[in-house]
């Protein structure tokens, strides 16, 4: 893939992926997916003058903390009013369980942008939400992940809407090494690298076993830049 894939994509999201004159939603996690993800909305929205709020939920491997840090650096990197992530708690979701399966991530995923249309915080909500890797069964030899939460058009989640006019899922026909090449293309690799947490085995620092760290390890390996970060 080379620079003209990338230039196409920021093209398309600031014409067509973005709706004006909308209140934009992103859900952030602190996580390298997620942080660029904001990156590219939040510049977009900037430009336009446009309402960017970040959420999250917070779940026990540590993403309001990351959240946090994230948009810590945002504020500085980008000299701008530092902003806190709305908290989505969602009622009947332990939030002290670590073995929540896909499904159930997904559907708390949903429940949670449900909450956000329902009371109005925004109208759009952009998640970050990336294809696995071609050869994602066999790249982690303990744990098969299951299969990532991409919307579908048999979904409606508001008023009848189709789903698709309300969840933006930008990433979800890419792979990571994409999105560590649009980092790199957008000068903030090294920052988000060093930030964000894609561990789910630890709440700091990083196993080096499990799926996510291996998908990390890979996708930085594929792009043929360095990971900086030690999350």
């Amino acid at each position: 893939m080379d620079n003209s894939d990338i230039a196409k994509f920021l093209i398309s999201l600031s014409r067509d992926l973005v709706p004006h004159d909308k209140k934009i939603g992103v859900v952030v996690s602190g996580g390298f997916d997620s942080s660029v993800l904001y990156w590219l909305i939040k510049e977009v929205c900037n430009h336009r003058g446009q309402e960017c709020i970040p959420f999250t939920v917070p779940k026990v491997d540590g993403a309001l903390t990351y959240a946090n840090r994230m948009l810590e650096w945002h504020s500085q990197r980008t000299r701008t009013k530092r902003l806190h992530p709305i908290v989505i708690n969602q009622e009947g979701v332990d939030w002290n369980r670590n073995d929540y399966q896909g499904e159930e991530v997904a559907q708390q995923l949903l429940n949670g942008i449900k909450e956000i249309i329902d009371n109005n915080m925004a109208d759009v909500v952009f998640t970050g939400v990336n294809d696995y890797p071609p050869h994602y069964k066999t790249l982690c030899s303990y744990h098969t992940p299951a299969p990532r939460n991409k919307v579908s058009e048999s979904d409606y989640v508001h008023n009848g809407q189709p789903i698709q006019d309300i969840i933006k899922q930008p990433f979800a026909d890419y792979t990571k090494d994409f999105l560590v090449r649009l980092a790199w293309e957008a000068g903030i690799l090294d920052d988000v690298a060093e930030f964000s947490h894609s561990c789910v085995e630890q709440i700091r620092g990083r196993c080096g076993e499990c799926f996510w760290c291996k998908e990390r390890q890979w996708a930085f390996q594929e792009a043929g830049l360095s990971d900086i970060g030690k999350e």
